[in-house]
């Protein structure tokens, strides 16, 4: 069992006792030097142990008895705030990834050295929100190269009161959680430029927050531009009997993105498991969440007529974007907005195509500059240097992990 012992000195014959238990006169020649003294530590010895359900301890104890339980609950609109976080991790050059290791009770972790955060698998939707934005806060304010500026107290108080904040604003509660954590990493430290570390915390949370709702403010335009479709549609069906050219989109885009065809292969149950997408399975979901940007009518509409679960579709998104490397997905992404081109599509889902591509340009650019001014390998000194890297960087990911949430 753990205990910590206070302060001691080591008196006239020799041996340590407590401070506190010191005459006024040997905390006199403790003071000027002349008996020496140490500071307590934490020493381990044999005890009992009892579990919580052993105990009389109540539903209400346990937050004092667990300051670092997980937070449980759900997330309304957690699907679109995961995009919107996603879009903060491509601004911010880092990528979302399934943990290296098995993390315990830590609720999340960013690999400084490859700009990389994680989460626990057996975070909650409401854990995983407020984590997910404390990681997001290490890997904008806290990269490899800045990371030796700030103290760990510095460090993780920015992290838990920019999610505290941004999580707020959103109507999430993590009071409970947040205020303890921020409690633990503040007492006993002083801040040298408190002023400064709240200016970064307030920047960055505006930035999240705008970044966030850019995300939320295009599934509501979608939503609006379907309804004045679907007005508009009506009118005209009273006015004519000719078919409309929105019936010509319709059928170009179920004919890509349909996956009855594809589904009707024998091997297609054995080959994919159906809560996760293979290449063309995310290409024809990112197109689906396009289309129901650009051209809400078409886009929704097929979704209503094949059923599809578009919560499901976006969290099977999510998975894929976080299982693949940045390069890979935004190929992936480019390739559908190619093929979505050809499309009969009206004016107003032309205009916002180019809106998704230039954004899209914007966020691979990055990502392609890292790329840039290597020479070419053969493909076995490729392999060979994959071999070499992938040991290199385990061992490395290892030694930087350093930002983990307690």
């Amino acid at each position: 069992m753990p205990n910590r012992l206070g302060q001691q000195f080591k008196n006239d014959e020799g041996d340590w006792k407590p401070l506190k238990d010191a005459t006024k006169q040997e905390k006199q020649h403790v003071k000027d030097g002349q008996l020496e003294k140490r500071e307590g530590r934490l020493v381990y010895s044999t005890g009992s142990v009892f579990e919580v359900s052993q105990t009389n301890a109540t539903q209400k104890d346990l937050p004092q008895i667990f300051p670092n339980k997980w937070i449980d609950g759900v997330v309304q609109n957690y699907y679109q705030l995961c995009q919107g976080m996603e879009a903060i991790a491509h601004k911010s050059n880092s990528q979302i990834v399934e943990p290296y290791e098995e993390l315990g009770t830590a609720k999340g972790v960013y690999y400084t050295g490859q700009g990389e955060v994680a989460l626990n698998p057996r975070n909650s939707e409401l854990q995983d929100t407020k984590s997910l934005l404390h990681e997001l806060t290490h890997a904008k304010l806290h990269t490899e190269e800045k990371r030796n500026d700030y103290t760990m107290p510095e460090k993780e108080f920015q992290a838990e009161m920019t999610a505290y904040t941004v999580a707020s604003y959103f109507n999430i509660d993590t009071s409970d959680y947040s205020l303890d954590y921020l409690h633990h990493w503040t007492k006993d430290h002083e801040f040298k430029d408190h002023e400064g570390l709240l200016q970064e915390v307030q920047t960055t949370a505006k930035e999240f927050i705008m970044t966030i709702e850019d995300s939320l403010e295009q599934e509501k335009e979608g939503e609006k531009e379907e309804v004045n479709i679907k007005e508009s549609r009506s009118e005209i069906k009273k006015e004519t009997n000719v078919q409309l050219p929105s019936e010509k989109l319709k059928d170009m885009y179920r004919s890509q993105v349909s996956a009855v065809k594809r589904n009707s292969s024998p091997f297609w149950e054995k080959e994919n498991r159906e809560d996760e997408l293979d290449h063309q399975g995310f290409k024809d979901a990112y197109k689906k969440e396009v289309m129901n940007f650009i051209e809400p009518m078409a886009g929704k509409g097929l979704d209503i007529e094949e059923g599809n679960d578009r919560q499901e579709r976006l969290s099977q998104m999510l998975s894929f974007q976080r299982n693949h490397n940045h390069k890979e997905v935004n190929e992936l992404k480019e390739e559908s907005l190619q093929e979505l081109k050809e499309l009969p599509l009206t004016e107003r889902g032309e205009q916002r195509l180019a809106q998704i591509e230039t954004k899209l340009e914007r966020e691979v650019s990055p990502h392609k500059e890292k790329g840039e001014g290597k020479g070419k390998q053969t493909s076995e000194q490729m392999r060979v240097k994959s071999n070499q890297d992938t040991y290199q960087q385990t061992d490395k990911r290892k030694k930087e992990k350093i930002e983990i949430e307690r």
